[in-house]
């Protein structure tokens, strides 16, 4: 398709474009997310972008407050990708009046990719001259749980010297943009990466060897994490983790070298460590966990001041003890009842 022509099917009614100087306006009924989102296109651009549109928008799960504060929605209609998008606000109060779980639509706002990712611009006017109405249109739905994916759905980009450039390689991953996505069983294996140096590398512990088990996160979303820190005080090289989840967004500058996806943790519960009971951390909660407690419970292992707790101290207070057998069997109680060795109290099967 040439540039500066593009022809969208809106319901039944097509628009054409030829050689716009204003943003185009899609007509017809409210667009759903999926239909904003869903591209075939390599460079994973909205068939709608520089287009005023109606969005019938989804569910409200994150809001970020900053000084242009952003919505992300959900639309449970797709649950498996091409369902999430972001609401860009450019005056700080923008959000005010929405909360965690309204159902928000928008109307007249304009599609705008920026940076990889795909916006609704919520402002004063468009371009056009047309102003952007937002309205809570219900409240209090549910929040889905994150979308679970191997890490090699979302892999890391490439390092290439020659340009020095981080790349993804893979753009599969375009559907997941803007959703609320988890990945487990996964170790920090080195920080410092990207932009700000902000983003770190998650490997998948089970499969080590495998150099597109990996994926990249980021804590500047989260909501819990320090101002002055980067990152979450859990993110070391060699911590292991349960599950991390996040919203999923693309940063792309090429001309600074960059072109990468990255997992935006939101809270302190975004990253889920592994359950207490598993001593050998392998993600699993099985007999031989039961078998290492009992070696360092049976020869009453203890640690000296200073030193890091027994993996077998539960309550880390030097002594493997009764007490600790107490944690350690109502830990693998709760790792049998949810299956998946977290012990939180969320089922995030």
């Amino acid at each position: 398709m040439v540039k500066g022509i593009g022809v969208r099917r809106v319901i039944s009614i097509w628009v054409v474009c030829i050689g716009c100087v204003l943003p185009c306006v899609a007509q017809g009924a409210f667009l759903t997310i999926p239909e904003i989102q869903y591209t075939e296109s390599a460079d994973g651009i909205s068939p709608y972008n520089g287009q005023v549109v109606d969005c019938a928008g989804g569910v409200v799960v994150f809001i970020r407050a900053a000084k242009r504060p952003r919505l992300v929605l959900h639309d449970p209609n797709a649950p498996d990708g091409w369902g999430g998008i972001q609401i860009k606000g450019w005056a700080s109060d923008a959000f005010d009046n929405v909360n965690i779980g309204d159902w928000v639509e928008i109307e007249q706002t304009f599609v705008e990719e920026s940076r990889g990712v795909t916006f609704l611009q919520y402002w004063d006017e468009n371009p056009d001259g047309s102003q952007p109405l937002l309205k809570v249109a219900s409240i209090g739905h549910s929040l889905p749980r994150p979308l679970h994916v191997d890490a090699n759905e979302i892999r890391a980009p490439e390092y290439l010297p020659l340009e020095d450039a981080w790349v993804a390689t893979d753009q599969g991953a375009e559907r997941f943009e803007s959703m609320i996505l988890q990945v487990r069983d996964v170790v920090v294996v080195e920080r410092g990466l990207g932009k700000a140096l902000d983003n770190y590398e998650l490997q998948s512990f089970r499969e080590p060897n495998d150099p597109n088990a990996r994926c990249w996160g980021a804590d500047y979303f989260n909501q819990d994490r320090q101002e002055d820190d980067l990152y979450l005080p859990a993110i070391e090289v060699g911590q292991r983790f349960r599950a991390v989840s996040g919203v999923f967004e693309q940063y792309t500058n090429l001309g600074a070298g960059y072109d990468y996806y990255q997992l935006l943790t939101l809270n302190e519960d975004s990253v889920v460590g592994l359950c207490p009971a598993d001593q050998n951390q392998d993600g699993d909660v099985d007999l031989w966990d039961y078998s290492l407690f009992v070696e360092q419970l049976l020869a009453s292992s203890s640690s000296s001041e200073g030193e890091p707790c027994l993996a077998a101290d539960l309550n880390c207070d030097g002594t493997v003890d009764t007490t600790d057998l107490d944690l350690f069997n109502a830990a693998w109680q709760d790792a049998d009842v949810n299956g998946d060795g977290i012990v939180n109290g969320n089922d995030l099967d």
